[in-house]
């Protein structure tokens, strides 16, 4: 009887110890389950997390952010392997109107006016959820940290090699006045899971290095911009074995207007680098024959043989800075020069 006694003790006790590990289990669940838990907000441009330099991608994707680290998803992709998606721009349609990507894959999009005026292509999330290569037509090549709006001329086509890297629904549309209530809307959905090599660092535009008041300089400047602006044409070329910018070295003005004509003379690709110079500049877009290109900062301008890109734009910083083409050999051959900006 003692025996028996014992048993049910026992078995009381074990009950008891299983019912107390249960209890502790449910609780760490129903914490992590309720919301009482604070999530951590993207870090802003260049800041850190515990254990980690990376800030991962956000559920939500604010007006405020971008992608900081396109370059090493842009380094890292295969581009010959790069999926092509085209999207015809017409009176007054996207086609497709919807477009579906996946993150992670890269893209050449490429943008075609099929019809009789020109249209624009304006994805303000998406442009900045994606690691941006290039925009490149059959004249130049623009290289930007993102673009913000993309103009094509009636009957040509531009391609934008991107990856993105934000899953989401993205919404596209033509900003001309009347095009997108004609119905030039449409949405670029991105499927999957953000990638993880590399790793999306999500920074704020506020602290992107770039000049933040860029937009309020052009946008005051903008309605008397053909009477004010100055153009300065840069011709770029080879002579025999060596290269040149012509002038080699160019005089701005701190506030002044400008539209900068790269001209290509030569009969290969030449490059327009100026990476101390492009910071410290109001960038209105970049132009030429087949549309316009805008963005909040140049990176590069890279012209054909007998093409022209026009930059629009305004000096804030005295100072002197280099210019450069960067292709492989043309520095050393002479192509190199200066931009001296006075007050």
């Amino acid at each position: 009887m003692a025996s028996t006694v014992g048993q049910r003790a026992t078995r009381t006790n074990r009950r008891l110890r299983q019912l107390t590990v249960l209890g502790a289990t449910l609780a760490v669940l129903a914490t992590g389950a309720c919301g009482t838990a604070k999530t951590e907000a993207p870090a802003a441009a260049g800041a850190t997390t515990q254990g980690s330099a990376a800030v991962a991608a956000p559920a939500v994707f604010e007006d405020d952010q971008y992608l900081q680290n396109g370059k090493e998803f842009v380094d890292a992709a295969k581009w010959d392997a790069a999926a092509k998606v085209r999207i015809d721009l017409g009176e007054m349609f996207f086609k497709p109107k919807d477009v579906s990507l996946e993150a992670g894959k890269p893209y050449v999009i490429e943008l075609a006016n099929t019809g009789k005026v020109k249209h624009e292509f304006s994805a303000g999330k998406f442009f900045r959820s994606v690691a941006t290569r290039k925009m490149e037509n059959t004249g130049s090549e623009v290289k930007v940290p993102y673009f913000t709006e993309v103009e094509v001329l009636a009957g040509k086509s531009v391609e934008l090699f991107v990856i993105p890297t934000v899953p989401g629904s993205f919404e596209m549309l033509c900003e001309i006045k009347g095009h997108r209530e004609a119905g030039m809307e449409g949405t670029i959905s991105v499927t999957g899971s953000a990638p993880t090599v590399p790793t999306p660092v999500i920074g704020s535009v506020k602290a992107a290095p770039w000049l933040q008041h860029g937009p309020a300089l052009i946008e005051a400047a903008s309605a008397t911009w053909k009477e004010t602006a100055k153009t300065i044409r840069i011709e770029a070329g080879e002579d025999g074995a060596k290269m040149f910018f012509k002038p080699k070295n160019i005089d701005l003005k701190v506030g002044m207007p400008y539209v900068i004509e790269l001209v290509n003379i030569g009969k290969i690709k030449h490059e327009y680098t100026a990476d101390k110079f492009f910071p410290t500049i109001a960038f209105r877009k970049a132009e030429d024959s087949v549309g316009e290109y805008k963005a909040p900062m140049l990176k590069e301008a890279e012209v054909k043989a007998g093409a022209q890109l026009d930059l629009f734009l305004i000096p804030t910083v005295p100072g002197t800075y280099e210019i450069v083409c960067e292709i492989e050999g043309h520095k050393a051959a002479g192509m190199f020069g200066t931009i001296t900006v006075t007050k």
